[in-house]
């Protein structure tokens, strides 16, 4: 292993993609560290940082045999980077949501601060979202927090798009009176 250590990233890439875990091993204890710290410049949260780059090296061990670059570091950086921004817009799009979902509901923002956190709204959706039909959850959560077209919902999941848009309208209707309940005019 120590061999594999001080081995240039060609020679690692090389041995990854024959299936070397001993390579993998060593490129991970070589970046890992660097690449959340470079994660960490786009998302404050260290354990998302985390999550995203081992959700990166998991990747990188799967597709193992197609990765075909010039520079490991610059790759590793680039979709560390691209993760990243994924997540922030993955967590815009939630917010958005939200922020609209309470304002349906007649809640408005400036009552929010006053009664609960960003993470207590987050948990209280996503606990109401367990308690639902895990297809209608599975359609609600591609179309409003993925941003994924009811078309193309429906051809994912080999329904039609009006059983898509019924699905969501339920869990939407679901939710707005779930929240009505912890939130009172």
């Amino acid at each position: 292993m120590n061999e594999l250590n001080s081995s240039s990233d060609e020679f690692l890439l090389k041995r990854l993609r024959e299936g070397d875990s001993r390579a993998f091993t060593a490129i991970f204890s070589k970046y890992y560290r660097s690449l959340v710290l470079y994660c960490n410049s786009f998302v404050s949260d260290r354990t998302e940082c985390e999550d995203i780059v081992m959700n990166l090296f998991v990747k990188i061990w799967e597709q193992r045999e197609s990765i075909d670059v010039k520079s490991l570091k610059s790759f590793l950086l680039s979709c560390v980077r691209h993760d990243c921004l994924d997540a922030i817009k993955h967590r815009k799009i939630k917010e958005t949501y939200a922020a609209a979902l309470l304002d349906s509901a007649g809640i408005k923002s400036a009552a929010l601060d006053n009664y609960i956190l960003y993470d207590e709204l987050e948990k209280l959706i996503n606990d109401a979202l367990d308690s639902l039909d895990a297809k209608s959850v599975a359609a609600f959560k591609m179309s409003r927090w993925e941003g994924i077209k009811y078309d193309d919902i429906a051809q994912q999941m080999n329904v039609s798009r009006r059983t898509i848009e019924v699905r969501v309208t339920n869990v939407v209707r679901q939710l707005r009176e779930i929240l009505k309940k912890h939130f009172p005019k």
